[in-house]
């Protein structure tokens, strides 16, 4: 039976749908509790109130979402996050960063726009210049949202997926009272960066993610002390009529020699009837890999079962378009750099 990993998108706006806040308890449970490693970018800085000046290249991420244990309604927030440079040779920050630490309310808030179902919890809700909002991909995952209510890309060393840490509590508002967030229908290969003339190639995406649960499913052998996989993953198209043809993987598992052949979008998953699927032939026993589409930047690695996969404090299961597109993502330099994301400030990112 084939396995496949799959990749998801989605584009989301908010409604609020829960009534006021309940009062706060000092006793309510603590039912998630999420982290990340992020790039610090202008629209981050901003979101953060993190200064300009500030020397500031990654963010590592702590949220603990309370909820009252009485009516499970969404209750208090404690947002500890640190910035600075990377450490190199780590995947910590150097001298320890600039530690912050905020505390308030948070609630959530339903998808107005192209997905209705979709969840958004947000942090100080009633402080619109200080509020903070994520993208609820499902029990284990949180995507940071920017001022326009999009996904925010993140660049080829980090993303903005925060991934839960323990145990979902299934009672939860986002399991037990909101469905699940959908991906969105319509055109599968409008690329967010127009396609110039009849350029064949649809989109780059690079990232990098923990590396044994994902080397598993490709059944490709690695050393036990790896820690991170490296991806470029490039999408050609037919530029007369933007259908898929083929793809290349680039990375730590494609050193040797890239993974090539077809690619194609299909509909659905067991969860989504409606999901968009593309389907990267691998032309080996593991048979597919599949992208779910999130938006037109964002995939998420999904397990054989088609689930999102979470990360960890320091990597996420997340591809964000590039425009950088290198020849070789395992260079003599070994580091992925500039994320060339529209409306987002290139950095050199040196490899941790």
């Amino acid at each position: 039976m084939k396995r496949m990993v799959v990749v998801k998108l989605s584009v989301l706006l908010f409604i609020v749908i829960s009534p006021a806040s309940q009062p706060s308890s000092p006793d309510s449970t603590l039912p998630g509790m999420f982290v990340a490693t992020s790039p610090c970018d202008a629209v981050s800085r901003s979101l953060l109130k993190i200064p300009e000046t500030a020397d500031c290249e990654l963010i590592k991420w702590d949220l603990k979402l309370h909820h009252d244990p009485g009516t499970r309604a969404s209750d208090r927030y404690e947002l500890n996050y640190v910035y600075g440079l990377p450490r190199q040779g780590t995947n910590g920050v150097t001298q320890g960063g600039v530690r912050v630490e905020r505390k308030g309310k948070w609630t959530a808030v339903r998808s107005t726009k192209a997905i209705p179902d979709a969840v958004v919890y947000r942090l100080d809700p009633d402080k619109p210049q200080d509020s903070v909002s994520f993208q609820v991909i499902d029990d284990n995952l949180l995507h940071l949202l920017d001022r326009d209510d999009g996904l925010m890309p993140g660049n080829a060393a980090w993303s903005y997926t925060l991934s839960r840490i323990g145990t979902p509590d299934r009672r939860s508002p986002n399991t037990a009272v909101f469905p699940a967030s959908r991906v969105t229908t319509g055109s599968t290969t409008s690329p967010a960066l127009p396609v110039i003339g009849d350029s064949p190639v649809l989109g780059v995406f690079v990232g990098r993610s923990p590396c044994r649960d994902l080397a598993t499913e490709l059944n490709k052998p690695v050393s036990d002390d790896c820690t991170k996989l490296k991806w470029e993953l490039t999408l050609y198209r037919d530029p007369g009529n933007d259908i898929p043809t083929t793809y290349k993987l680039k990375g730590t598992l494609y050193r040797e020699r890239a993974g090539e052949g077809r690619w194609v979008i299909v509909k659905g998953t067991k969860t989504d009837p409606d999901a968009v699927v593309y389907q990267l032939n691998l032309n080996n026993p593991q048979g597919a890999l599949l992208l779910l589409k999130a938006d037109d930047n964002i995939l998420f690695f999904l397990d054989g079962e088609g689930n999102p996969m979470a990360g960890n404090g320091d990597f996420s299961y997340t591809l964000n378009r590039t425009n950088d597109v290198r020849r070789d993502v395992e260079g003599p330099s070994n580091a992925l750099h500039k994320s060339g994301m529209p409306g987002r400030v290139d950095r050199s990112i040196p490899a941790p």
